[in-house]
């Protein structure tokens, strides 16, 4: 978690009840730490320092430890906040609260560091945030200060393929202050925390980047909405209230749930959460089962376990977590992506109508463990969750392609789920292997093994 002062980012291990333990010690950073996003492989990590108008880079170690000292990258601009990673990693945007405002563009080298390749202003003043689509086609700015009521608009460019922006679009609203911004993984909808109108916006996302608003467009949201988190499954959404007065605004504080209709619109759900004072920076785990705010007023880190089914949340014991910092800022809270899993699997064949065994004993997760393994015996028989070491019997001889897919304890297989700002599960292909696998028939086998036999007595 980042924290605004003094500049430092305390780093956590996540338990498996979403407890929080600190991992060293805390880590220096620019002035006025605010968004931190990772690149999908984890490898590095990336910090707005707001107050010296730079991007800090680091390395990140085995153990999600980040590796010092952070290099500082200027924006070619004032006051950077939010911070956006393309899917596949190689391009880093920054929006820059300057006036006019702009975007930076970084090229993310294959060593983690950034090569500034371009500014371009967005046409409208103070972009607050930045949003990239799972797709990698468009990226969403949004806009506002908190000291203006005025309606603010959302910019959409068209990302080119070397990341670079092209062709701009406004699109008007009634929402105040654009701050957190959330994608479905889907690439279906997008949604924007409206600090001034206290309000969530939802938007369809059309085919050329184009937005639409959702039925019902605004949401009721807590008291100053900020911060912001999608769930890896698309289908609940979490909204953060800065300016939470437990005491003095028992329905407009803390954190908010709500679950998304297949049409986009926003129900909200109950019963709403307190966090501690000034929730701003929130982040999901990637398995979806644990989420965390960073909380401004009180310095802390609140923690919460998420019913994956209802949306609901309820505390984790020891809630709030020292975070050794003061007033975290927006963007401030970030969980390291998973990382999908790797399949592999071998065989021993035997003839039609006895048991071929598998055994996919080698697959392997670098930050986890298998925990699925989902067979396709290739004649039309499947086993879902079948376990390391299936056997099949084949009715008949011939050549069948067997294919496996596996999948981690934190649910990430093959798919890459990307909700705007950073990878939550950075899948792959290599979460899915296939071999060919020969079944001869009884007889040709006991012909095989007459010959052996034969060839042993001849020598």
């Amino acid at each position: 978690m980042g924290n605004t002062g003094p500049h430092i980012i305390s780093v956590h291990t996540i338990g498996a009840d979403g407890a929080l333990k600190p991992l060293g010690e805390p880590v220096d950073t620019g002035a006025g730490a605010r968004t931190i996003v990772f690149t999908p492989d984890g490898r590095h990590a990336y910090v707005a320092a707001t107050e010296e108008n730079a991007v800090y880079a680091y390395a990140v170690a085995r153990d999600g430890r980040l590796i010092e000292p952070g290099r500082a990258y200027p924006t070619g601009d004032t006051r950077v906040v939010g911070l956006a990673i393309t899917p596949d990693g190689r391009t880093l945007y920054a929006n820059n609260q300057s006036d006019p405002g702009t975007v930076s563009v970084f090229a993310v080298l294959p060593n983690g560091s950034l090569d500034l390749r371009d500014n371009v202003a967005t046409g409208v003043p103070q972009p607050r945030n930045v949003a990239v689509s799972p797709d990698s086609r468009f990226l969403f700015v949004s806009h506002g200060t908190p000291l203006d009521a005025e309606s603010d608009a959302i910019v959409t460019f068209a990302i080119q393929r070397d990341g670079t922006l092209g062709r701009s679009r406004t699109t008007t609203s009634r929402c105040s202050v654009g701050a957190g911004m959330g994608i479905t993984p889907d690439g279906r909808f997008l949604y924007v925390a409206c600090m001034r109108s206290n309000s969530v916006f939802g938007f369809r996302i059309g085919a050329d980047g184009s937005l639409t608003p959702v039925p019902g467009v605004a949401f009721g949201a807590p008291r100053t909405p900020e911060g912001m988190s999608m769930a890896p499954d698309g289908r609940h959404l979490y909204v953060a209230s800065v300016a939470s007065l437990p005491r003095h605004m028992p329905d407009m504080d803390g954190i908010w749930a709500f679950a998304i209709g297949g049409d986009g619109a926003l129900t909200r759900l109950d019963p709403r959460v307190n966090a501690e004072d000034g929730p701003v920076g929130i982040s999901i785990t990637p398995d979806g089962r644990s989420l965390y705010t960073g909380n401004f007023f009180s310095s802390d880190i609140s923690g919460f376990r998420v019913d994956p089914s209802s949306g609901t949340l309820r505390e984790v014991p020891g809630t709030p977590f020292r975070a050794f910092g003061k007033a975290p800022g927006f963007g401030s809270v970030a969980v390291l992506p998973n990382q999908g899993p790797a399949a592999s699997f071998s065989t021993v064949a035997r003839p039609a109508g006895q048991p071929t065994s598998f055994d996919a004993a080698a697959s392997a997760d670098r930050d986890g463990a298998v925990a699925r393994y989902d067979w396709d015996f290739g004649d039309g028989t499947t086993l879902r969750d079948g376990g390391p070491r299936p056997a099949h019997t084949y009715r008949a001889p011939g050549v069948f392609r067997v294919r496996l897919v596996v999948t981690d304890d934190e649910g990430c297989s093959t798919r890459l789920v990307f909700t705007g700002h950073s990878a939550l599960c950075n899948g792959s292909p290599a979460a899915l292997t296939s071999r060919s696998v020969t079944i001869p028939s009884l007889t040709n086998a006991t012909e095989v093994r007459q010959k052996r036999a034969a060839d042993l007595i001849n020598r």
